[in-house]
């Protein structure tokens, strides 16, 4: 039995591995329609955010307008090391109205640390609501700090 013990913590121990966290990092930016100053949405994913923390903001939500609104999530994935990225449309919140449920994806982006570690640089055109959304995605290598 005391033998079995050492080898039980150490069984133990290598299955309570930290989760994985993301190696980059990603600026995230959103543009209404094509002039640089109409900048709506402006946000940071630092390296090294831990696996499966998802972030999102909204793009156009204002407080007195009903939806739906405009969003972009981003879902770190560290086991394959990749950001996920999303622009949608929301119409209602989660039961703890919390979170806003996606109604219509918009557009689907895939990110890896090749992208990110060498700094790489993405932009795409989302339509919502008569209105066009530019998205600007900028990789940042492990080294990097938000800016």
């Amino acid at each position: 039995m005391r033998r079995s013990l050492p080898l039980a913590l150490a069984l133990l121990l290598g299955a309570c591995a930290d989760e994985p966290t993301m190696t980059f990092g990603l600026q995230l930016r959103a543009v209404h329609g094509d002039a640089p100053e109409q900048l709506v949405a402006d946000w940071c994913l630092a390296p090294g955010l831990p696996h499966g923390g998802v972030s999102a903001s909204s793009i156009d939500m204002k407080i007195d307008e009903p939806p739906p609104h405009l969003f972009i999530e981003a879902d770190p994935d560290g086991e394959q090391d990749v950001f996920r990225v999303q622009v949608y449309s929301a119409w209602q919140r989660d039961d703890d109205n919390f979170w806003w449920l996606p109604d219509e994806v918009l557009a689907e982006r895939s990110y890896d640390s090749a992208f990110g570690s060498s700094g790489g640089r993405d932009s795409f055109v989302v339509d919502f609501d008569g209105q066009q959304y530019t998205v600007e995605v900028l990789g940042l290598p492990g080294s990097a700090s938000c800016p």
